[in-house]
């Protein structure tokens, strides 16, 4: 049944390829190469970095292309705050900036410390470096502390230990065991990590290369060595090179426990012992864990789905990989034939209602039943606040939909996965063609919102769409967050808006708590001065933990002030955007 599908799927991208419109600007998915997934997500891992290589080497050579420029990039360092902090300093705002929710600021905070310049002749920046490596491997960001590692040489460094450590869980981590091994066999012997991780390691190499003999000796030795014996390594061990009564094993594991430390070498035994993953696991480090998940096909499909779920949002995995895992889980045909019996059969479980509503979509052969299961697959999907997923998943499928009498009353729904899309010219297509036929309602209206919020990247027109949307949508005027959040926006864009002024003496005291007066004025003094560096390592402390629906309006005016300010407004529309979803208003 599996296959069945997967031929169904290759056969109707292939036919939306030859179909699709030259004009649309669209990168085609191509499911049907003969990449395994491991392969995918790898290449996009590393084409992220050719990419930002790029980029970078072409603003160097901007840079010293004008002198304007190179007198500009001088101020700027001479203005770099966290290169003019103090060591003890920024571990203290490290420490502070591990849980942001944002994904445009957390996004930014990455691209800020991977463009630091720093000397690495300079003690001082040595040590910089290593709390920043240190930093991004905390977020879940092991692939960025990897990436930095490799610019530079770092062999005569203090840390070299700790980069190592990161370096050999990367390449675990994306299943890299060869590179792994061989980085090992390069080491010098007087390097030593925690926990015997080396010694481990070397064991797990052994056995890999079918080297059982000595593998067996270093791990009696090992043994021997360990203060508390490491039970879930032995477990792992036994299982790949079948040593030990499975029974007295599994009893002997139950109530061990797993070193959180070790976990990147456990992710690759695993794979090898072809054993799944729990969600328990998962749990311990989520973010730096999900590639390793993805990966694992011994694993239950919705843990896998869910991990890569997570990654796609944060740009770890495209939409081609995510896409190819959806179409694994494996559905029966009883399943596929009844799909209100089957959906409701998985309450509660959203990653393989998703995988099998896309497949749905997948096995329809006419074009009418298609559409109508995609616009389920879409409904699910908003329901569930997963409809970025859905929309990018869809994106193959758009340019097949005939703009006929029938598929017209779905226009603003097929305009909003243009939208999603970045294809804006066949969104307000569609919602005319929806307009023409229908006239103009609530739901074109909403659309054509959709469409002015996403489309306009220009920062004064993107704040005159903002100015007409609030004058246009009718939004609910008894509900205090929308009221607040409209009374701020007006504050800060200066737009021309009405809301509810009346004072609700039910609500006297506002129960979100302030940032201290010292945090709120180093924030408002680094707009003031115009220190955005100073200004996003603030802001970003004043948010940790935080939704933007969880903090006080004051410090929110206090906030978009500053954005709206910050790198001349560059992040102002995402975080608006974002903003919104927070809220759940309009978007």
């Amino acid at each position: 049944m599996k296959f069945f599908l997967i031929i169904l799927f290759i056969v109707f991208s292939n036919n939306i390829f030859a179909n699709e419109d030259e004009s649309t600007e669209v990168e085609v998915i191509n499911l049907h190469e003969s990449k395994s997934l491991d392969q995918m997500v790898l290449e996009n891992l590393n084409q992220e970095d050719e990419i930002e290589d790029i980029i970078e080497n072409a603003n160097e050579t901007d840079i010293t292309a004008s002198n304007e420029d190179e007198v500009k990039q001088i101020e700027i360092i001479k203005k770099n705050f966290i290169h003019n902090s103090e060591t003890k300093i920024i571990m203290e705002y490290f420490e502070n900036l591990e849980k942001i929710n944002s994904k445009i600021l957390q996004k930014q905070i990455i691209q800020v410390l991977e463009n630091l310049q720093l000397n690495l002749e300079s003690d001082k920046d040595k040590q910089t470096f290593f709390l920043i490596i240190n930093y991004l491997q905390s977020i879940g960001q092991i692939n960025k502390s990897y990436e930095l590692i490799e610019r530079y040489e770092l062999s005569d460094d203090k840390n070299f230990s700790f980069y190592t450590g990161v370096k050999l869980n990367y390449l675990l981590s994306t299943f890299q065991l060869n590179e792994a091994c061989n980085f090992k066999d390069e080491l010098n012997s007087n390097i030593k990590l925690d926990f015997f991780f080396l010694e481990k390691l070397d064991i797990f190499c052994l056995i890999l290369n079918d080297n059982q003999s000595e593998a067996n000796l270093l791990n009696s030795i090992l043994i021997d060595s360990e203060i508390k014996l490491d039970n879930y390594y032995q477990y792992l061990i036994s299982l790949i090179s079948n040593t030990s009564d499975q029974i007295n094993v599994d009893i002997n594991i139950v109530n061990s426990e797993i070193n959180k430390e070790l976990i990147f070498l456990y992710s690759a035994m695993t794979r090898i012992a072809e054993l799944p993953f729990s969600h328990e696991f998962y749990e311990l480090d989520k973010k730096n864990l999900s590639i390793p998940i993805i990966l694992n096909q011994a694993s239950p499909i919705d843990l896998r789905i869910k991990a890569a779920n997570e990654s796609f949002l944060e740009n770890l995995i495209t939409i081609d990989s995510l896409a190819a895992l959806y179409m694994s889980a494996d559905f029966n045909s009883d399943q596929l034939n009844n799909p209100i019996e089957t959906i409701d059969s998985f309450s509660g479980n959203n990653e393989l209602s998703m995988a099998f509503l896309f497949q749905l979509v997948n096995i329809q052969i006419f074009p009418n039943d298609r559409l109508k299961s995609l616009i389920q697959f879409w409904d699910y999907a908003k329901k569930n606040s997963l409809e970025e997923i859905a929309y990018k998943l869809s994106v193959n499928m758009l340019s097949s939909i005939e703009a006929n009498s029938e598929n017209i009353i779905y226009g603003p729904q097929i305009a909003s996965a243009y939208i999603y899309n970045n294809n804006f010219d066949n969104a307000l297509k569609w919602i005319k063609l929806y307009e023409s036929a229908k006239e103009v309602d609530s739901k074109s209206i909403y659309t054509r919102i959709l469409l002015d919020l996403y489309s306009t990247n220009d920062l004064n027109s993107f704040i005159n769409s903002i100015n007409i949307t609030l004058n246009t949508f009718n939004y609910d005027q008894e509900n205090q967050q929308n009221t607040e959040l409209l009374y701020v926006l007006k504050s800060v864009m200066n737009l021309e808006i009405s809301y509810n002024t009346n004072l609700n003496l039910n609500k006297i005291f506002d129960d979100r708590a302030m940032p201290s007066i010292f945090l709120i004025n180093e924030i408002n003094d680094s707009i003031f001065n115009k220190d955005d560096q100073k200004f996003l390592i603030y802001s970003l402390i004043s948010l940790n933990n935080k939704n933007w629906s969880d903090i006080h309006p004051e410090h929110l005016k206090i906030l978009l002030k500053g954005y709206l300010q910050y790198n001349e407004g560059m992040l102002f529309r995402n975080i608006i955007l974002e903003l919104f979803r927070s809220y759940k208003f309009i978007i």
